[in-house]
């Protein structure tokens, strides 16, 4: 196994996440928060996005202390219809994010949303929610929830979600405190609790202030558990981990360094495009 980096004579295209929406984008979510994005899904959850902005929590981990105390959805009613749903957030809580990550983190046939909520006192953790059918109407309701960062302005940035151990189920992959001494975090999805069962130490996956979230990327390749391909600490050099049996890292490549600092990693068949703070573009490949 290896980790080749070269030129890229193309520009790094951003990921398209709303290729194909169930649904028209709802009027309402022209209200969103500055700088953020609606997403699509692609069973149940036509929609999701971020509203009410707010200053209450003045943290400017990505480049604004303006952030959504409510997230809202599109989602499919049991009647077949659709209807619009919210969940609006305690004083002491916000959304410390500008991405809804909708994913079915069980594999039941049900979207949920991944997002990272920040409170007060105990900085940011990732929340899991999903639809609840069980009252008259469908309502969004908190399923699982991992470990808060720790304390105020503490943060979190998810990488994304594959079966990392094997187990035939879904895990999410989190830097914990991406600026000041990022852990790579693995979570089992345990409702209600999001538990993690593997770190990994000098990582990041955001630069301070950026609004950019995507530095990071997962590949795999046939017959291998996931791969995650993100930049160390300084972002001048990329990791290529593993989690294997029986419970530890396989770091698949020496620390590959880079020609400058990296802003972002986009997804390409076995690796990624890689964008340096000059603008250079990088192709980035996870050899056999």
């Amino acid at each position: 196994m290896g980790l080749t980096v070269a030129p890229q004579t193309q520009t790094c295209s951003p990921v398209e996440r709303n290729a194909q929406a169930l649904q028209p984008l709802p009027a309402e979510a022209d209200r969103r928060i500055p700088d953020s994005q609606a997403v699509s899904g692609r069973q149940d959850l036509a929609w999701a996005w971020l509203g009410t902005p707010t200053r209450r929590y003045p943290h400017s981990a990505l480049g604004s202390p303006v952030h959504a105390g409510s997230v809202h959805a599109l989602v499919k009613s049991r009647a077949g219809g659709w209807a619009m749903v919210e969940l609006v957030l305690p004083l002491n809580r916000v959304y410390e994010d500008r991405v809804p990550r909708i994913v079915d983190l069980d594999r039941d046939g049900r979207e949920e949303i991944v997002l990272i909520e920040a409170d007060a006192l105990r900085g940011a953790s990732l929340v899991v929610l999903g639809v609840d059918h069980a009252t008259d109407g469908p309502r969004l309701v908190e399923r699982a929830r991992g470990p808060f960062a720790g304390s105020t302005f503490r943060w979190l940035n998810p990488v994304g979600v594959a079966d990392f151990d094997g187990d035939g189920q879904l895990d999410i992959a989190s830097v914990v405190t991406p600026h000041i001494g990022g852990v790579l975090q693995l979570l089992h999805a345990r409702p209600p609790a999001l538990l993690p069962f593997a770190r990994a130490l000098d990582v990041s996956n955001h630069r301070m202030g950026a609004l950019e979230q995507d530095l990071a990327v997962i590949v795999q390749q046939p017959g291998q558990r996931p791969t995650i391909v993100l930049p160390d600490m300084t972002r001048r050099a990329l990791h290529a981990l593993r989690w294997d049996a029986p419970g530890q890292w396989t770091e698949l490549a020496d620390l590959k360094p880079l020609p400058g600092l990296i802003e972002r990693l986009t997804p390409l068949p076995q690796g990624a495009c890689a964008t340096l703070a000059d603008g250079r573009t990088l192709r980035v490949t996870l050899s056999h």
